[in-house]
């Protein structure tokens, strides 16, 4: 990815974007009461406790879990960070990792830094990026120490079904391995009763990862975590933890427990964006016959695979797509995938308005 952008032009309107539009100052304060009495406490300069605040915890696992307990959350800075705590700590040289692809990259890289092998099953793009079972099924054995999945997808948008996770939570069991769940994204579900249950709390070797920049679209507040039910394996983590942040912010801690309690209202809000922004790509396809791409179901982005009789790589047309319209999106090697297409968002209305130039000469 990095290669990529440093190819590019100073300047691009993003067209990548995996969040969706933060709340403005407005919309926040009219969200949150901040009462003046609250403000020295919320203004605090002090240490956070390592493992994250009890507070701030405990209003994670209230907005999130349902079995999963306050003593179960580790926070983190970010969720690169929780991705690179959990896999020095769960992870040692030569361990089998299965992941599903196109995939968010640190995905794969944290786990090959970890010493891990790791196995990728691509995602069916012609069944609207269904999972192949089979193939699956052949790559997951008593071998394999961790499979990772992410549903709400990132990139093509794809979700599953209840059913379909449990299948995944039973191919775990049967093998004894850990899964990992990143789930960034929870709570953009485009129709709200197509939510998941988070998977830490099915199944007890599960590890489900979380943010506040995602699904809330608040990248300001550098705050991540990790719920996680195994306390040896949490034990691991924060020894990790000592040698990188050790602790986060306090000031991000206080404002995401006022923040916490209305999930609810902002995932509502976004969605109504996401839904309106994904009707008008589906009417702009047509006007962009060398592209394919299966309406998302969840999230902020979806992936656009370029026709078969298109010659380009999804890279070429990518760098094209820049020079050419001066529009920026992360091409299908940002994602661990062979598959010729790029990550596209559906994120804000100062998006939806460029769709139509996805062309390039």
């Amino acid at each position: 990815m990095a290669a990529f952008l440093r190819s590019l032009p100073a300047g691009l309107i993003s067209l990548h974007s995996s969040h969706p539009a933060p709340l403005t100052a407005a919309q926040l304060t009219e969200l949150i009461d901040f009462k003046p009495a609250q403000l020295p406490h919320i203004l605090s300069q002090d240490y956070a406790p390592m493992a994250g605040s009890e507070e701030l915890r405990q209003a994670i696992a209230d907005a999130h879990y349902t079995s999963t307990q306050a003593d179960h959350i580790l926070t983190t800075c970010g969720a690169q960070e929780a991705l690179f705590v959990t896999m020095q700590a769960l992870l040692n040289k030569g361990d089998q990792v299965v992941c599903l692809t196109p995939v968010f990259e640190p995905l794969t890289l944290q786990a090959k830094m970890a010493g891990a092998q790791v196995s990728t099953v691509s995602l069916l793009p012609d069944q609207q990026w269904a999972i192949d079972w089979p193939a699956l099924k052949k790559v997951v054995n008593k071998k394999t120490r961790l499979l990772i999945i992410n549903f709400p997808h990132n990139p093509t948008g794809k979700h599953i079904t209840e059913q379909e996770l449990n299948r995944l939570l039973e191919l775990c069991r049967q093998h004894d391995c850990w899964l990992l769940s990143d789930e960034v994204f929870r709570g953009l579900e485009h129709q709200s009763g197509r939510r998941l249950p988070a998977a830490v709390d099915l199944y007890d070797k599960a590890i489900s990862i979380a943010v506040m920049s995602k699904a809330y679209g608040m990248p300001a507040i550098r705050l991540g975590w990790i719920a996680c039910r195994h306390p040896h394996l949490r034990q691991r983590m924060l020894t990790v933890k000592r040698h990188i942040s050790i602790c986060g912010s306090r000031l991000d801690e206080n404002v995401a427990i006022q923040i916490l309690p209305h999930s609810e209202t902002i995932f509502n809000h976004h969605r109504g964006q996401l839904n309106h922004n994904r009707s008008f790509l589906a009417d702009c396809l047509p006007q962009l016959p060398h592209l394919r791409c299966h309406p998302p179901e969840a999230g902020a982005t979806c992936f656009a695979r370029l026709n078969t009789q298109q010659t380009l790589t999804g890279q070429v047309f990518a760098e094209q797509l820049a020079q050419q319209q001066g529009l920026l999106v992360y091409p299908d090697t940002c994602f661990v995938t062979d598959i010729p297409g790029f990550r596209l968002s559906i994120a804000d209305a100062a998006i939806a308005e460029h769709y139509p130039l996805l062309k390039t000469d």
